[in-house]
């Protein structure tokens, strides 16, 4: 997961828009220790994402600084997603209210956690 950066120019591809990455991301494979679909609160699915303990510290003070701003969930250099953190997390993140099927969705986590087909969007 990488925050987006506004002011550069992109060469990644999202729904027709090229973005810009930050680095170093803010997550990375070895953090996640669950990735998981889960209903949000308007019951639409969602994705959930249980982070290592050990990332617990570093990953707060990420997020804290990151309210407001846009985050990209990628896998194998494809942005997969993006959303706009609305507060800090540190164990636990969920991405909701995507504009995905549940089938777009599944498709997400499968990639995210075996590497499979990415999704439609």
């Amino acid at each position: 997961m990488r925050l987006v950066d506004p002011q550069q120019q992109g060469t990644y591809h999202y729904q027709g828009r090229q973005l810009a990455l930050k680095e170093p991301p803010l997550v990375t494979s070895a953090d996640i220790i669950d990735v998981r679909i889960v209903k949000d609160t308007a019951g639409q699915p969602a994705v959930m994402f249980r982070m290592r303990e050990e990332t617990k510290d570093r990953l707060l003070a990420a997020t804290e600084a990151a309210v407001g701003q846009q985050m990209a969930v990628t896998v194998d250099q494809r942005v997969l997603t993006v959303a706009t953190v609305y507060g800090p997390f540190a164990e636990d993140m969920q991405i909701a209210g995507m504009v995905m099927t549940a089938d777009e969705v599944q498709a997400m986590v499968r990639h995210i956690t075996d590497g499979g087909p990415q999704p439609l969007r």
